[in-house]
């Protein structure tokens, strides 16, 4: 009886270890089976993979929220992977999202991180034609802008060694070695040169001060002639004024006198047209007289004897 006991007891501690073992598993592993879950693609070209594995974290803010369920290399594209990622239906996957590849410095696993956009917006949800599942961009990870920010800063440093060395080079060091020479000579001919600038810039004060005083009263005298003159032109301006009004008054009467002294002459122009059309006439009728005279002397028989047989009598027409 006893060592059926044993059995027994054996029998049941087996079947208590796999029932363990079988929820432990049921935990591990089909624990995230009764989850909902999304699937997204990302494609990474920029970043290297190197310790990803299938089943490796999917993080977002530092929290598991999926893991990697498949990826491949594309055919044709060998720097083009493809990766499914299954995530928790609860996170907020929005539009705008980027994934970032980051690794463990010291066990070198890697993990996938999704950042938002600080901003937010909708959920992605839009499927791309010839795909199966959103598209979510590839990012650029902290570590990989890190490296190349200090790859700009080792650039832009040895940049500055070259210049560096260039400046201390044995041309350069000479001819600053001379100029250190020629301002050592300037510093004691300044030396020397100060105490005769000193005396000159005492006595170049004092004639300043000898011309301001003389500018001085060159100003009070100049003030005072303005003064006088500022008196003067008013009386002159006083008197002009005076003189301009007897000016307008003399040409007002000028300009009567002349007016009355046209008219005056224009009679007299009239008279004298009158006079000289009367004594035209009267010439006029000289003339004829004249006239008739010289044509009656130049027939002297007809002034005796009368007029010619033939003749037209007063009045007659030929």
């Amino acid at each position: 009886m006893e060592p059926e006991a044993r059995y027994a007891w054996v029998g049941v501690a087996v079947l208590a270890l796999v029932a363990l073992l079988a929820g432990g598993m049921v935990w591990l592993t089909g624990g995230t089976e009764n989850k909902v879950v999304k699937r997204y693609v990302v494609y990474f070209e920029k970043q290297s993979l190197e310790g990803l594995q299938i089943g490796s974290d999917v993080r977002m803010q530092g929290i598991k929220v999926g893991k990697v369920e498949d990826y491949a290399i594309i055919p044709g594209q060998a720097r083009r992977v493809r990766a499914v990622l299954q995530v928790d239906a609860r996170t907020p996957v929005l539009e705008g999202v980027v994934a970032e590849v980051a690794r463990h410095l010291v066990t070198g696993l890697a993990a996938i991180d999704l950042v938002n956009v600080a901003q937010g917006g909708p959920p992605l949800m839009r499927v791309a034609e010839g795909e199966d599942y959103p598209v979510i961009p590839e990012g650029v990870p902290q570590l990989a802008r890190v490296a190349s920010t200090l790859e700009d800063m080792s650039v832009e440093g040895r940049d500055a060694l070259v210049r560096f060395n260039t400046l201390l080079s044995d041309r350069n060091l000479r001819a600053m070695a001379g100029i250190l020479s020629n301002l050592d000579g300037l510093s004691g001919d300044l030396r020397k040169t100060v105490p005769v600038l000193r005396e000159e810039w005492t006595l170049t004060l004092a004639d300043a001060r000898r011309v301001a005083e003389r500018m001085n009263s060159l100003g009070a005298d100049a003030d005072r002639l303005l003064r006088e003159s500022d008196g003067r032109l008013e009386r002159v301006t006083h008197e002009t004024e005076a003189t301009l009004a007897s000016a307008r008054r003399t040409l007002g009467d000028l300009d009567r006198e002349v007016r009355d002294l046209s008219v005056q002459l224009r009679l007299s122009a009239e008279l004298a047209t009158q006079e000289i059309q009367t004594t035209a006439q009267s010439l006029r009728l000289a003339g004829d007289a004249l006239q008739e005279t010289g044509r009656a002397m130049a027939d002297p028989t007809r002034i005796l004897y009368g007029a010619n047989e033939g003749d037209l009598g007063p009045g007659e027409k030929p």
